[in-house]
């Protein structure tokens, strides 16, 4: 699963780069600070997650950290199911960390039984950005996306097949910094 999230956000980002001239830009500011946790800040272990999550959801989580390379992703779950952010509901949050432990991106995921139940949340997730945000821009399918040119915010749904041949249909928003990001695939591309 690490795998395809990594190459699902370097080939995200590869789009957005080589498709500039095109693309819309919005011009509000994208918010660099999402549930207490601020992009190209610091996050030095679980705790500095767990507090900042706790003090913007008023719930408790659980975090674990998984190593990939240059590149340390801390999933963070709710000790009871599901929390709020932007009028939506939300199943565990990931925060990825360059090798210096720089935030590169924030992202809420929604995991659900049913492909409709996460397109719904895709399409009610689009239209509060849109209002944000204005225009986003949609370079593959099943994607929207908005930038300032420092920042991005977007919001997928796809299915995943787990190992054990059990499908989950999950709902993504993430923010990221598009600098960061773009040095972490960087680093990250293998030496073929």
């Amino acid at each position: 699963m690490k795998k395809i999230f990594f190459i699902f956000i370097i080939t995200a980002f590869s789009l957005i780069s080589c498709n500039q001239s095109r693309r819309i830009v919005t011009e509000v500011p994208i918010k660099t600070e999402i549930l207490g946790i601020e992009l190209c800040k610091a996050i030095h272990n679980e705790d500095d997650i767990n507090d900042a999550l706790a003090e913007h959801t008023n719930k408790y989580f659980f975090t674990t950290p998984q190593k990939d390379g240059n590149v340390e992703v801390f999933r963070s779950i709710p000790i009871d199911f599901g929390f709020n952010y932007g009028g939506l509901s939300w199943t565990y949050v990931d925060v990825a960390v360059n090798s210096n432990s720089d935030v590169y991106m924030v992202k809420l995921v929604g995991s659900y039984e049913s492909e409709e139940t996460a397109k719904q949340q895709y399409e009610s997730a689009v239209a509060i950005f849109s209002q944000k945000y204005g225009k986003g821009n949609n370079v593959i399918e099943n994607n929207t996306f908005w930038t300032d040119n420092v920042n991005s915010v977007g919001i997928s749904h796809f299915k995943y097949s787990a190992l054990n041949g059990s499908d989950r249909n999950f709902c993504e928003l993430y923010y990221t910094n598009i600098e960061l990001s773009d040095k972490v695939a960087a680093e990250n591309q293998p030496d073929i």
